[in-house]
């Protein structure tokens, strides 16, 4: 009995030491790929990656080649990965030749660790407040200064470099901020890092921005929601005159979507009801018809698109509001939608001249059937075009003769017998 009992302790410690082995053996190294600017996709992404190595309980490597972006998605980048960190390691890594600039540094320096390889750089981590007052410019610098220095003092970094990084636009070369103590160490490539942190042995799991992570990279530009707000609003107008379906559907998405990416801006409120008045005047082209509306409806909405920018803020003017995708949907307005405006005005002026191609004295020379008797003097009632009409007729009609309709007036036909 004593023997039984000891080989079931045995068999129970057994399971118990293998359980943590069994759960340290399906452990992965999660690979973050990070060659994007910082923005609304950017913070989904991260939030679904850092999620899931948390559920997982696995490290994290951020491979990182970012110009920075937006402060506020930058932010929250920031408190996605230190919240990770309370259950797991999050180290970034700056490849060779990369950069860790702008919002790119808040977020590297939040990692519990940092390598960085040669010729790479990290910072300036200045904010940059679209048309914001002097006042304003100081006091997100303040916070910002604040929040990379809790950062600093958290991770053991050096909060003198760092406050060089935010106040004054610093950056750092890999061997400058490695002598500092700035960031943890250099390395030329991913696998020396990964040999150093000693996940040499775990799987690899690489995760890129899926394609609505990139859709809202892509839309969460003022300029080009403004530019589809604007497209869209136009389609629809030319499809009115057009008579079909498509231009219709696509103006639909495209306001769909530049509205979408107003969403993930931090706008300001009033950018929005210019766009909107701009969309009314756009379509009260159509009771006006001189081209004028038109005219007002595109600048009301360039002109929030503009708005829209003002009070956003980013992590630096290393990468700046209007840059090459800005100018070239700006030049896109520029020269399509006033293009699209004249051919507007003059599609208008040709619908509105030609003869008219449906209504009553269409029925005109069709065939159709007497439903009742109609004489000289008896109005009856006939059927013509799958419509029923009053008809009057010179001549006898009897129910269920043919008919052909020669002439129309006030609401009744006149019809003659047809052999």
């Amino acid at each position: 009995m004593k023997f039984a009992l000891l080989i079931i302790l045995v068999l129970a410690l057994l399971v118990i030491f293998t359980i943590p082995i069994s759960h340290a053996d399906s452990r992965s190294l999660v690979i973050v790929n990070f060659n994007y600017q910082v923005d609304r996709g950017a913070q989904d992404y991260f939030q679904q990656v850092l999620s899931y190595a948390v559920s997982h309980n696995d490290p994290v490597i951020i491979v990182m080649n970012t110009p920075g972006g937006y402060l506020t998605n930058g932010f929250a980048i920031v408190n996605y990965t230190t919240a990770a960190e309370k259950s797991i390691s999050v180290t970034t890594y700056v490849p060779s030749g990369n950069m860790a600039a702008s919002a790119g540094s808040y977020i590297a320096l939040s990692s519990d660790y940092v390598y960085m390889g040669n010729s790479s750089f990290i910072g300036p981590s200045e904010p940059y407040i679209i048309g914001g007052t002097s006042l304003e410019q100081q006091h997100v610098t303040n916070a910002s200064l604040a929040f990379m220095d809790s950062l600093a003092e958290a991770h053991g970094w050096n909060q003198s470099a760092v406050y060089e990084m935010v106040e004054h636009n610093v950056a750092y070369t890999s061997q400058n901020a490695s002598r500092i103590g700035l960031i943890t160490g250099i390395s030329d490539n991913l696998s020396a890092v990964i040999q150093k942190l000693g996940y040499q042995g775990l799987p690899q799991i690489q995760f890129n921005e899926n394609t609505v992570q990139q859709l809202e990279s892509f839309l969460s530009n003022s300029t080009v929601a403004d530019f589809l707000i604007l497209i869209g609003a136009v389609a629809i107008l030319l499809d009115i005159y057009h008579g079909s379906i498509a231009l219709s559907v696509a103006g639909v998405v495209a306001l769909a979507l530049g509205f979408w990416g107003v969403t993930l801006i931090s706008f300001q409120p009033i950018a929005v009801l210019f766009m909107v008045l701009g969309i009314a005047l756009i379509f009260l082209e159509i009771k006006l018809g001189h081209g004028l509306a038109v005219v007002g409806g595109v600048i009301l909405v360039i002109a929030g698109g503009l708005i829209m920018m003002i009070g956003v803020g980013y992590s630096s003017p290393t990468n700046p509001v209007l840059n090459g995708t800005n100018y070239a949907f700006i030049a896109l307005e520029a020269t399509v939608v006033p293009i699209g405006a004249v051919y507007l005005i003059a599609l208008r002026k040709k619908v509105m001249s030609a003869p008219v191609k449906i209504g009553p004295q269409l029925i005109i020379g069709k065939k159709g059937k007497a439903v009742t008797e109609i004489g000289p003097q008896k109005k009856g009632v006939v059927n013509v075009s799958s419509e029923e009409w009053s008809a009057t007729s010179s001549e006898m009609i009897e129910k269920g003769d043919d008919v052909e309709v020669l002439d129309y007036k006030e609401g009744v036909v006149a019809v003659k017998k047809i052999s």
